[in-house]
């Protein structure tokens, strides 16, 4: 019996190839699975998100990886939780089996991430977070310039462009927030004359802060989040109390998003950046015109971070000729210049560098960019 349910199975599987041949259909192969990881619930993460499913497609598209295998997203909602994170980056490697997470947007849940990772042998690509520590793991990588990185580009274009004589410093309450408050005023020293902390997604009311702000005087307020909702709403209060003072912002947060939010209380607001919708490599170009098509709107920076990750991922899984070696795979990712579109990418330290900065500026309600 045995035999004869051997001959038959042959029979279907060798009738199925040859019609697959005769139809063109193609060969079913085994998907790569790749866990991702961001607080879906939020904007930035359904930034994040939409932005690695843009470069699977693309990836896709352009016969896969691996012999034309399809990469296959394992999307899970870390809440913008550690402990919620860390639970769904073990059932990742546990339960779906993925080598590779990609993901996280704050430091906490990055951390916890980066632990579960070195665990079981994972590759993470921490695609938004700026938390140092990440890349102690020699299979973790960083997207997001540091903060100290940041810190040099940005307050030197205030020095020498903006040159601040009163400044206010407006940041959420957590270790990114703080290690803000400590650059500005190393680079800026009394110049500083206020600085406020906010709750991180829970605080929905900046009129304390706002007054706070007003009384000091600023001819410039420099602030940071990560959630476009807070974000627009704090632009909205300021102005709303009649603070007068330049917005300046810290990469990453001029966004089609904050926009959205902020509406007119985002006119004049500007930034540093790497990257920018309007950059002009042919990658730029295809993620953008991918990004619109889908989902009908101008991609941000989390967008462009969580396609970024995933597109040079790609073409890392393509080079080394695996996914399930992680060693191989995070050694040839270091090894390597990737394309981007921000231009060529190389990741020293496991950092991801370039050499572009653009200059973002809301100008009549659209997000313009100068530099790149």
């Amino acid at each position: 019996m045995r035999s004869i349910l051997s001959s038959a199975m042959r029979g279907l599987v060798g009738a199925g190839v040859l019609a697959g041949l005769l139809t063109g259909a193609p060969a079913l192969a085994q998907e790569v699975k790749i866990g991702v990881l961001y607080p879906i619930k939020t904007m930035l993460g359904q930034q994040g998100r939409n932005g690695s499913e843009i470069a699977a497609d693309m990836i896709n598209a352009s016969g896969g990886v691996l012999n034309g295998r399809q990469l296959k997203l394992v999307v899970y909602d870390d809440n913008y939780q550690p402990a919620d994170a860390v639970a769904a980056a073990r059932k990742l490697l546990s339960e779906d089996k993925v080598p590779v997470i990609v993901g996280a947007i704050n430091t906490a849940v990055s951390l916890g991430v980066t632990q579960v990772a070195q665990q079981s042998g994972a590759m993470f690509l921490a695609a938004v977070t700026k938390a140092p520590q990440v890349t102690e793991y020699d299979r973790a990588f960083r997207f997001n310039p540091l903060v100290s990185t940041d810190g040099e580009v940005f307050n030197q274009y205030l020095k020498d462009k903006v040159k601040p004589q009163r400044m206010a410093v407006v940041v959420e309450n957590g270790d990114y927030g703080r290690s803000i408050i400590a650059s500005m005023k190393s680079s800026f020293g009394n110049a500083v004359v206020a600085t406020e902390l906010y709750e991180i997604l829970k605080q929905t009311d900046f009129s304390t802060v706002a007054a706070r702000v007003k009384a000091a005087n600023p001819d410039v307020v420099c602030m940071a989040f990560s959630a476009p909702e807070q974000g627009g709403s704090l632009l909205r209060t300021l102005a709303e109390a009649g603070v007068n003072a330049k917005r300046c912002i810290l990469p990453g947060s001029v966004t089609p998003a904050l926009l959205q939010v902020a509406g007119p209380a985002a006119e004049g607001a500007f930034t540093l950046d790497i990257w920018a919708p309007t950059m002009s490599t042919e990658t730029n170009r295809k993620f953008v015109d991918a990004y619109q098509a889908k989902y009908k709107a101008m991609p941000g920076k989390v967008d462009f971070l969580g396609f970024e990750s995933m597109w040079i991922l790609g073409q890392a899984i393509r080079k080394a000729g695996t996914v399930t070696d992680t060693a191989k795979l995070a050694s040839t990712l270091r090894d390597g210049t990737w394309d981007s579109p921000r231009g060529t990418v190389r990741f020293p330290g496991n950092q991801a560098t370039s050499d572009k900065w653009v200059v973002l500026e809301v100008k009549d309600g659209k997000i313009a960019s100068s530099g790149d």
